[in-house]
C-alpha cells in the first residue's frame, strides 16, 4: 500500500513514522503511532481487540486498560474522540475499525520545518494499569509536566491485592493557593469504629470462602444498622502482614485503633452452623454473641442481629431486617474481589440463576468486575444499562453507589467532564444519608476528575471533604490515598513543601497498614520533593526508607522506581561512584520500550553525574538518544532536564554552533509548550549561550528573565539552577556588586546544597575575604563527597582590594 495517505488535515508517513497536521509534526509516542497505522492499513476491516493488542505488544494477554489507553490518545492524536469516532469506530464486543476517508498521497511536498507540536496530554498516563476499582489519581490534563510524581491509584474495591501504581503526569503551573482545610482531625463520631476480623472456620475446605464472605457479611449488617465499620480493604494488608492470626487483633488495634473489634468464628456440625462473635471493646472488656441455622450465612445473621443489641435498640431493630436473597452470593463475590480473584468472582455469578443474576445488586457487581479486569467501556455500558431500573425516589444509596462507579469508569476512559458530573450527581443523592464510605468515594473520583479538568483549587477542595468522609467511615486506607493525591496534585502545582508534608503522612498510614507498594510510592515521592526543595540528606533518608520495601513490590516497575529514586539521592548526596553503578545496572535491566521514562530518567542522571565530573562527551552520548527518542508529552520534564545537559556538554566539547543550534529547537519547544518550568530552563540555556558567544547585555537579560520566572513559582531547585549559572556569569566578569544579590538568594541552601555552597565559596573567594571563603570552602568540601572540588576556588584568595560589602 501507499506509504504516505492523507486523511482530513493530517498526512501520515508509514516509511519516516511521522504523522503531521497541516505540515505541523505531531509527537507520538511509538505505540499510539503503531495502533493508528495498523487500523489505517486494515482500514478495510474490523480489527479485534486481541489482533490490535498482538500487532502492538506481541501478545494477547494484555489488560483491557492499556489497549484503551492507546485508543484513547490514538484518537486524539487523529482529532477524533470516543463520542465522535469520526475516525475510529468501537465495534461493539469486537475491537475497532478505520473509518475516516483516507487517501494516497505519495506526492504530496515535503512538510516544512516547523518545531513538532506534542501529542495532545492523556488525561491519565499509567505505565501499569490498576487491577481495582479506582479513581485515578489527580492529574491536570492541558499542559505535560516537568516533574513526575508517581501516585498509587485510589483502588476502593480490590487495591491491596492488586498493588500497582500509575505515574501522574500533568502540568506545572503556578495556581494560587486554595483556601483548603488542613489535614482535618478525627471527627468525634470516627471514634466510635468497629473493625471486623477474617473469620476463624472450622470446616472443609469447600468453606475456605467464608473467612472473607463472610467477614463481609457481618460488616455489612454493622453498616446496615448504622455503625460504622472499617472497610475490609483496611483490614486484608494486616491480615497479610502477620505470619499467625492469634496475632491480628493486636495488629489491627495498632493500624487502626478501632474503639470495637469483632472476632468471627464460624463452626460446621452435625446439626447445622454455629456462630461466635466476640466482640473486644478498647478497655479490654469482651462479650460473646451466638448464632446457630442449617447454613453459615444465616448463623452469621443470627449472631450479627444478638451483636447488634449491644449498641442499643436502634441498631437491634435495624439488624432484625431479613437477609436479600442475593446476600450470600454478594459476600462470596466480595471475599473473591478482595483478594484479586476476578474469575473466581465471575465464576460465582455465572453459576447462579437467570434471576438472581438480574437484580440490581448482583448487576451491579458484575460491572464492578468487568472494571476490576479492566474492561472499562463494557463496566460503564452495564452500568449505564442498571440505571434506569433504580430511580433516586426508590432507592438513591444504590443510584449513587451505581453513578460513582460509572464515574469511575469515565475518569479511566478519559472522560473526567462526564465523571464530574456523575459525580455531582451522587453527593446530591448522598446528601443527608448516612453512608460516608460512599461520599468519600464520590468526592475522591469528584476531585479526580477536576484535577483532570485543570480545576485544581477545587479539586483539591474535594480532597478535603473526602478526607473527613472518610475518617467518619473508619477507612485509614482511602485518607491515606487522599493524602497521597493531594501530594501529588501540591507538587505539580508547585508547592513541593505542602507536597512533602502530604507524602510523609501517607507513608505513615501505609506503613501502618502494610501496604507496601503505595508506602513505596509514598517514599518516592518524598525524594523528589525533597530534590525540589534542595533537601539532600532528607532525600537519602527518604530513599535508605524505600529499599526496605523492594522484596514486597508487586511489579518489576516500582521496583525500578524505587532503584532510579535511589541512585538520584545518592548523587545529591555526592556518592557518585554507588549511583553510577545502581543506574548502569538499571539501565541495563529495563525495557527501554515498556520503562521508557525509567530508562531516560537513569541515563538522564548517569549524564548529570558525567558532566559534572567534567566527562561532556560521555554526558552527551548519554543525554542526546534522551532528546531525541523521548518525544512524547509525557515523558517531556526528563526530556527537558537532557536537553539541558546535552547543551552544556556542546559547548564544553567547543561545538559551539551546535549548541546554539539545540538552543534554539530547545527555545522553540518550551515556547510552543507553554509550559513556565521548561520557559525558565530555556531562557537559562539562552541566557548562558549568549554568555559563552561574549554578549554580556543580552546574556543579562535572558538570565534576569529566567529568575523573574523562577520566583514566580519559587520552587527551591529552579531558583538556584538560574541563580548559581546567573552569579557565576557575573563573578567571572569581575560584576560583584551585582553578583552579591544573585547570591542571597540561594544563600539559605547553602547549609546543605553543595552547588549552593560552591557559589558561596567563590563569592568570597573574588572578594578577597580569606576568613568567610576559608570556612565557606571547608564547608563545601564537607559536603562534596566524591564531587571534585572547582580549582578556581581552591587557593587562597588575593587580599580585598575593591569596596564591596562581603555577603
Amino acid at each position: 500500500m501507499a506509504r504516505r495517505l492523507r486523511f482530513g488535515s493530517r498526512l501520515i508517513d508509514l516509511a519516516t513514522r511521522e504523522l503531521s497536521d497541516d505540515g505541523r509534526l505531531l509527537q507520538l509516542s511509538p505505540r499510539v503511532f503503531d495502533c493508528i497505522a495498523y487500523l489505517i492499513e486494515h482500514r478495510d476491516r474490523a480489527v479485534g481487540r486481541d489482533e490490535l493488542m498482538a500487532g502492538l505488544w506481541g501478545k494477547v494477554d494484555v489488560a483491557d486498560t492499556q489497549l484503551a489507553q492507546v485508543i484513547l490518545r490514538a484518537r486524539r492524536a487523529v482529532g477524533d474522540s470516543g463520542e465522535t469516532q469520526q475516525a475510529i469506530r468501537t465495534v461493539a464486543g469486537f475491537g475497532y475499525r478505520w473509518v475516516a476517508e483516507t487517501v494516497e498521497d505519495d506526492d504530496a511536498p515535503a512538510r516544512p520545518d516547523l518545531p513538532p507540536v506534542p501529542e495532545p496530554a492523556s488525561d491519565t498516563a499509567p505505565a501499569h494499569v490498576p487491577q481495582a476499582d479506582a479513581s485515578v489519581p489527580a492529574a491536570p490534563a492541558k499542559k505535560p509536566s516537568r516533574r513526575a510524581f508517581a501516585v498509587a491509584a485510589v483502588l476502593l474495591l480490590a487495591l491491596v491485592a492488586a498493588g500497582l501504581l500509575l505515574w501522574l503526569r500533568a502540568a506545572h503551573e503556578k495556581i494560587p493557593a486554595a483556601p483548603v482545610a488542613p489535614a482535618a482531625t478525627v471527627p468525634p463520631e470516627a471514634d466510635r469504629t468497629v473493625a471486623v476480623l477474617p473469620v476463624v472456620v472450622d470446616a472443609a475446605g469447600e468453606w475456605d470462602w467464608l473467612r472473607l464472605g463472610a467477614m463481609e457479611f457481618v460488616a455489612g449488617r454493622l453498616r446496615k444498622a448504622g455503625q460504622i465499620v472499617a472497610p475490609s480493604e483496611n483490614v486484608i494488608p494486616v491480615m497479610r502482614s502477620v505470619s499467625d492470626p492469634k496475632a491480628m487483633p493486636a495488629a489491627l488495634k495498632a493500624a487502626l485503633d478501632p474503639r470495637w473489634i469483632v472476632a468471627p468464628m464460624l463452626r460446621k456440625s452435625d446439626s447445622g452452623w454455629i456462630a461466635h462473635l466476640e466482640l473486644s471493646e478498647r478497655n479490654g472488656a469482651t462479650r460473646e454473641f451466638q448464632g446457630r441455622a442449617d447454613d453459615p450465612i444465616g448463623a452469621a445473621r443470627l449472631a450479627a442481629e444478638r451483636l447488634l443489641g449491644a449498641f442499643g435498640p436502634a441498631a437491634d431493630a435495624a439488624g432484625e431486617l431479613p437477609a436479600g436473597p442475593a446476600e450470600e452470593l454478594l459476600s462470596r463475590v466480595d471475599a473473591a474481589l478482595l483478594v484479586d480473584d476476578v474469575e473466581g468472582a465471575r465464576r460465582l455469578l455465572a453459576g447462579t440463576s437467570e434471576a438472581m443474576r438480574a437484580t440490581p445488586e448482583v448487576r451491579l457487581r458484575q460491572a464492578a468486575i468487568d472494571f476490576t479486569a479492566g474492561r472499562n467501556e463494557a463496566a460503564a455500558n452495564a452500568l449505564l444499562a442498571l440505571l434506569p431500573g433504580v430511580p433516586a425516589e426508590t432507592d438513591p444509596l444504590l443510584r449513587a453507589r451505581i453513578v460513582s462507579q460509572l464515574a469511575a469508569a469515565h475518569i479511566r476512559m478519559g472522560r473526567a467532564t462526564e465523571a464530574e458530573q456523575e459525580t455531582s450527581e451522587a453527593l446530591a443523592l448522598l446528601k443527608g444519608l448516612d453512608a460516608p464510605a460512599q461520599l468519600g468515594k464520590a468526592y475522591m473520583r469528584r476531585g479526580v476528575a477536576r484535577s483532570v479538568l485543570g480545576r485544581n483549587d477545587a479539586a483539591l477542595a474535594d480532597f478535603a471533604q473526602a478526607r473527613i468522609a472518610m475518617q467518619l467511615a473508619g477507612d485509614t486506607l482511602g485518607i491515606a490515598l487522599v493524602e497521597l493525591n493531594e501530594g501529588a496534585l501540591n507538587g505539580l502545582r508547585s508547592h513541593p513543601a505542602d507536597a512533602l508534608a502530604s507524602f510523609v503522612r501517607a507513608e505513615k498510614h501505609f506503613e501502618r497498614l502494610g501496604v507496601a507498594g503505595e508506602q513505596a510510592n509514598a517514599v518516592t515521592n518524598q525524594v523528589l520533593a525533597h530534590r525540589l526543595l534542595l533537601e539532600p540528606d532528607e532525600g537519602l533518608a527518604a530513599s535508605e526508607r524505600s529499599l526496605s520495601l523492594l522484596g514486597h513490590l508487586a511489579s518489576i516497575e516500582a521496583t525500578h522506581l524505587v532503584q532510579v529514586r535511589r541512585a538520584q539521592a545518592l548523587a545529591d548526596v555526592g556518592r557518585w561512584s554507588e549511583a553510577l553503578t545502581q543506574l548502569e545496572e538499571l539501565s541495563r535491566a529495563v525495557d527501554h520500550a515498556r520503562e521508557a521514562e525509567i530508562w531516560a530518567i537513569s541515563d538522564t542522571e548517569r549524564a548529570r553525574i558525567e558532566l559534572a565530573g567534567d566527562r561532556p562527551q560521555a554526558a552527551l552520548d548519554l543525554a542526546g538518544p534522551v532528546v531525541e527518542t523521548l518525544l512524547a508529552p509525557e515523558f517531556a520534564a526528563t526530556r527537558q532536564d537532557a536537553w539541558t545537559i546535552a547543551i552544556r556538554a556542546l559547548r564544553r566539547l567547543g561545538r559551539e554552533s551546535d549548541a546554539a543550534e539545540a538552543v534554539a529547537q530547545f527555545a522553540a519547544w518550551a515556547d510552543q509548550s507553554g509550559n513556565r518550568s521548561y520557559l525558565v530552563h530555556a531562557r537559562l540555556a539562552q541566557a548562558e549561550q549568549a554568555e559563552s558567544a561574549h554578549r554580556p547585555d543580552e546574556a543579562g537579560t535572558l538570565y534576569a528573565d529566567a529568575l523573574a520566572m523562577a520566583n514566580q513559582d519559587g520552587v527551591p531547585l529552579d531558583v538556584a539552577d538560574v541563580a548559581i549559572s546567573y552569579a557565576d556569569a557575573l563573578i567571572a566578569r569581575g560584576e560583584l556588586e551585582r553578583a552579591v544579590p544573585v547570591v542571597g538568594l540561594v544563600d539559605r541552601y547553602a547549609a546543605r546544597n553543595y552547588d549552593a555552597a560552591v557559589l558561596q565559596a567563590r563569592l568570597y573567594h573574588a572578594l578577597g575575604h580569606t576568613e568567610a571563603w576559608r570556612s565557606a570552602f571547608a564547608h563545601a568540601r564537607s559536603l562534596a563527597g566524591e564531587r571534585p572540588l572547582p580549582a578556581d576556588i581552591s587557593s587562597e584568595p588575593p587580599r580585598a582590594g575593591a569596596d564591596v560589602p562581603a555577603h
